[in-house]
């Protein structure tokens, strides 16, 4: 009796390397960058951000739809903008909602140190000590925090890029879903981009010429690595 083998399993792991080497395979992709790179510069005065983000997120969208050659085309810098728009107006309403939060917090742990110290009969050096390790308590907490926003928001963007609206990355329950349901690959999209960002800084090496298209293909890198993680993914976003 002949058995026929059994199909092989498909790989629920992403392909490390294709995640930097995946820009090199189209033809037209020096060009691309080196735009790309043009627009990270001008993140300098905000006005590039919502290109920058709109392409990452279009070639996000492109690699988890299984496209062959994912980076887009420049001809469409308004939908660009728009796309990368709301990723942008995500990213400040977070970093603003951070600030406010810890603004609140300095002033509920700071503000009776500051009462105490224009008491009468009090001395400086115990209030100030209180004070001293009232900001250390804070410096922590933003350190921590900002860690911890810098692990969620990949997720967000990818939601929010995958459903077209803003209001998707604020569900915060299900982005939390999205990165323990893909933890493994999600992680290593993580370590793509940390890769990627410490390769760029050898831009330098060509005297500044090369480290904003450095830069940009580093945001493609993990635009890649989250696309397949999503495309590889036993659920469907």
């Amino acid at each position: 009796m002949v058995t026929t083998p059994a199909a092989p399993v498909p790989s629920r792991t992403i392909d490390f390397g294709r995640a930097f080497s995946f820009v090199a395979e189209d033809p037209d992709w020096i060009r691309k960058i080196l735009i790309g790179g043009a627009f990270t510069l001008a993140c300098a005065v905000l006005v590039g951000i919502p290109f920058v983000l709109g392409y990452s997120s279009r070639t996000f969208r492109n690699v988890a739809a299984g496209a062959q050659r994912p980076l887009p085309d420049w001809d469409d810098l308004g939908g660009l903008f728009e796309d990368g728009l709301r990723l942008a107006l995500v990213y400040f309403a977070h970093v603003l909602g951070l600030i406010v939060v810890f603004a609140l917090f300095a002033a509920v742990l700071l503000a009776p140190v500051f009462m105490a110290a224009n008491m009468p009969g009090k001395t400086a050096d115990p209030l100030g000590f209180m004070a001293g390790l009232g900001v250390l308590l804070l410096y922590a907490l933003v350190a921590v925090v900002s860690l911890a926003l810098a692990v969620y928001l990949p997720a967000a963007f990818a939601r929010a890029s995958l459903s077209g609206r803003a209001g998707t990355a604020f569900e915060w329950r299900e982005n939390l879903a999205f990165i323990r349901d893909n933890l493994a690959n999600y992680a290593l999209a993580l370590v793509c981009y940390l890769v990627a960002s410490f390769l760029s800084q050898f831009g330098f090496l060509l005297c500044c010429i090369g480290v904003f298209p450095a830069a940009f293909w580093s945001h493609l890198v993990l635009a890649a690595a989250l696309g397949e993680t999503v495309r590889v993914s036993p659920r469907s976003y």
